[in-house]
């Protein structure tokens, strides 16, 4: 029986919804699957500034999903704009065609979306600057991840797809792991790439401490918004089920809690972080492993001059003063700091300034985007108003 014949069988509903995936799936594989583009650019057009910064997608891309993969490339696009140049957003199978057409482009691509690259792009991409995200290429990749139960499938690419990357000659490869992590990608330093630690950040345009108030947040203790899936679950619970009682909780997939709400509208985000009392911050467990890739949702909350506990994850030394973040060495100890930011408004509005001073001055979008300019060879655009850095506040290197 095909899956066309099963799908249409008076057959119980709950085992159609399972059937449903697979004969999608079989109708549009994912070499033919399309990235979903709702907004392919803001308010500039290309040719309205002295660039323009393309991001290509792949079929992972949606738009409509804000999972960190889409909010990360949104950051960048909005951060540039800000700057003065134009963002185009385009599906890496269109970019032979739109990319000549495009003035002074400068390129970004996730490593993943290469899979449906051909070479006819790889050859156009290497006359043009490029920025590619990698994985972790290191060697005994396979056995390392192996020991510590991961699928190496998922975090390493074939020989073919790694040939592509370095057939297009990016400018420089990088991750969102911090600096002490980037021994885990050695092998791209070895092919002769530059490795370029870039850290996600707050996007500024959206998460601000100028958020408007709202009613429907009112007396929210502890907020979190985001996906909930088996691995970040495990971590989730550990650090958060003690406050179940006391959770506001907003995602695009289903929680096992009863504060879960469902969707949140992303305009009204800024306004929980500023609001709630608190807003945790718990990472997948792979980021304590391999020393880094902090999610969005510290900058995000520190951003809109909320307040934070993050879980024991040492990589935010590298980004955080024992002032700005205090890390705690366990869940025991994130529960005590929490209940005390729960307890002491005081304490909880200090940390939050010192936090959004951090973030304000450093870990925002356009300074990421500002190293980007710098890596590629295309300059410094002028400097805006809140570049005039607070002097006084630490900063790493």
């Amino acid at each position: 029986m095909s899956l066309r014949q099963v799908a249409s069988t008076r057959i119980p509903e709950p085992i159609k919804r399972g059937v449903r995936p697979l004969l999608r799936a079989f109708r549009n594989p994912p070499e033919r699957q399309r990235a979903v583009i709702t907004e392919p650019n803001g308010r500039l057009r290309p040719g309205e500034g002295p660039l323009t910064f393309v991001v290509g997608v792949g079929p992972r891309f949606d738009q409509n999903v804000p999972n960190a993969m889409m909010t990360c490339r949104m950051g960048f696009c909005r951060a540039f704009e800000e700057m003065g140049i134009p963002y185009l957003i385009v599906d890496v199978r269109d970019l032979v065609r739109v990319l000549p057409t495009v003035p002074n482009p400068f390129v970004c691509i996730f490593g993943s979306d290469f899979d449906v690259i051909d070479r006819r792009t790889v050859r156009l991409l290497k006359r043009h600057p490029l920025f590619v995200w990698v994985n972790p290429w290191f060697k005994g990749s396979d056995a390392f991840f192996a020991q510590h139960n991961l699928d190496p499938t998922i975090w390493t690419w074939t020989d073919q797809h790694l040939r592509k990357i370095l057939d297009s000659e990016p400018g420089f490869v990088y991750t969102a792991t911090v600096s002490k992590g980037l021994g885990f990608f050695e092998e791209w330093g070895n092919r002769g790439l530059k490795v370029v630690s870039l850290p996600l950040a707050c996007d500024a345009t959206l998460y601000s401490p100028s958020a408007p108030m709202r009613p429907e947040f009112e007396g929210v203790r502890m907020a979190f918004v985001g996906g909930y899936w088996e691995s970040k679950g495990r971590q989730i619970d550990k650090y958060l089920r003690p406050f179940e009682a006391e959770l506001t909780i907003y995602g695009y997939s289903p929680w096992p809690y009863r504060g879960y709400r469902g969707m949140l509208p992303r305009d009204a985000e800024p306004s929980l972080y500023r609001q709630a009392r608190l807003s945790p911050t718990i990472n997948e467990p792979t980021v304590r492993l391999l020393h880094g890739q902090i999610n969005e949702r510290v900058f995000k909350v520190l951003g809109c001059g909320g307040a934070t506990v993050v879980d024991a994850v040492p990589a935010y030394r590298e980004l955080f003063t024992e002032e700005e973040l205090p890390i705690p060495q366990d869940e025991r100890e994130f529960v005590e700091m929490a209940r005390e930011l729960l307890r002491d408004p005081v304490l909880r509005e200090e940390q939050a300034q010192r936090g959004l001073r951090a973030v304000t001055n450093r870990h925002t979008y356009e300074d990421r985007a500002r190293v980007v300019l710098d890596r590629l060879g295309l300059g410094k655009p002028a400097e805006r108003a809140s570049d005039k850095k607070d002097d006084s506040v630490h900063r790493h290197a």
